[in-house]
């Protein structure tokens, strides 16, 4: 097994808080939706912004690296033409069927992060076939029962579910205090229990948008801080006469959020079911999340020399 002693952040509490372990995301979340109620639609609109749709916009980063271009030129053809094409297939689809649209994208979405999580166990050297097999394992099979039963063992009343999280609340700190030394088991043991969890709360809520956030907002979290800090590093290596494109890079990724998310309120269903009526509204970010699930998958190769170059090589601090 590798040794990883570098980190992503240059800093292990926040290695811990944003990418390993971001636990804290699910167990501020389901306090406060439970606790204060009147103040849902607020939380998840304040998620969708700060998190998902900053998290979504923060792929275009790759683009905008001039290093990245020529790259982007010679693979113009995976890169675009193919995401044309089904992008026309699924507003082709969407016409005729909505909630089919829906569910790939819910079926693409989790393997895209289940994928990352799979990432992650390599990035800190603690792969390996049976945690692989682990984290496909409970995140498919809580993507199959969540989808086909959403909110399966959601009967839970309040004082339960504030027992549980605070519960998990004392765990957790217990183990980022642990968890401090990059090279011990308990660090090594975080990605893993992240990434298997992901998709849990599909079982425990009945509510599509919130068990989605509640879960998948460790994804965004840790996507955000890998994304950030690679890019954020490699352009303090700019000459000075090279333009810092850091600032415009925020302002467009804020803009972005503003304008996807604006777009998900004014097209989600308030039932937040699979199976009911979106306005077509919903279609624009939809297609945009499924092209950054599929992009990823080529950004992210480091099999591929350039990849290599351009990310790997500014990974870790």
């Amino acid at each position: 097994m590798n040794s990883i002693t570098k980190t992503i952040t240059n800093n292990i509490y926040t290695e811990e808080l944003l990418i390993t372990f971001p636990f804290w995301f699910p167990i501020l979340f389901i306090f406060c939706e439970y606790n204060f109620p009147y103040l849902s639609k607020y939380l998840f609109i304040s998620s969708l912004f700060i998190f998902a749709e900053t998290h979504f916009g923060s792929t275009w980063l790759f683009f905008f690296d001039r290093e990245n271009w020529d790259w982007i030129k010679n693979n113009y053809f995976n890169l675009f033409i193919i995401p044309i094409f089904l992008g026309i297939a699924s507003i082709s689809i969407w016409t005729v069927n909505p909630p089919l649209i829906l569910l790939l994208h819910y079926i693409a979405s989790g393997w895209h992060v289940t994928k990352q999580s799979v990432g992650i166990l390599k990035l800190y050297g603690s792969h390996s076939p049976k945690k692989q097999f682990i984290v496909y394992f409970t995140s498919f099979t809580c993507l199959t029962l969540g989808i086909s039963n959403l909110g399966l063992l959601s009967n839970f009343s309040l004082e339960k579910f504030n027992f549980i999280i605070l519960g998990f609340l004392i765990i957790y700190i217990y183990l980022i205090s642990l968890g401090h030394k990059i090279n011990n088991k308990i660090f090594k043991l975080m990605p893993l229990i992240t990434g298997s969890f992901i998709y849990l709360p599909l079982l425990f809520f009945d509510n599509l948008a919130i068990a989605t956030a509640v879960g998948v907002g460790m994804h965004w979290c840790q996507y955000l801080a890998i994304m950030w800090s690679t890019f954020y590093r490699k352009n303090k290596l700019r000459s000075k006469n090279q333009k810092n494109i850091i600032p415009i890079s925020v302002i467009f990724v804020l803009f972005y959020s503003i304008i996807m998310t604006s777009l998900s309120l004014f097209g989600i269903s308030q039932q937040n079911k699979i199976d009911v009526d979106f306005s077509a509204f919903y279609l624009i970010p939809i297609l945009f999340q499924l092209y950054h699930f599929y992009i990823d998958g080529f950004i992210w190769k480091f099999s591929d020399p350039h990849i290599r170059k351009s990310v790997l090589s500014h990974l870790y601090s």
